[in-house]
């Protein structure tokens, strides 16, 4: 899970999560972009700003381990087929 930020992350902030290293691989990826554009789309949900789906998409995208897995479960609801007929 992609987590962004606009100010730097305080170093406390994993322990105070509770999160841990896994040998399998990451899961959580604490990030400061270098411009706005991760916060486009941008809306809030019971307090907790959410990214717009398509950044959440890209974002798993370019990161390694199992991400990719992540992109391909969301791919089918931002992009799903056309119906025919």
């Amino acid at each position: 899970m992609p987590v962004t930020n606009r100010e730097p992350v305080d170093p406390e902030l994993p322990a105070e999560l509770r999160l841990q290293e896994e040998p399998r691989g990451t899961n959580v990826w604490l990030a400061v972009p270098s411009d706005e554009g991760p916060f486009m789309g941008q809306r809030t949900l019971n307090g907790i700003a959410c990214a717009h789906p398509l950044q959440v998409y890209l974002d798993f995208k370019a990161q390694p381990e199992r991400a990719s897995d992540a992109a391909s479960d969301l791919r089918p609801q931002l992009f799903p087929a056309p119906k025919r007929g």
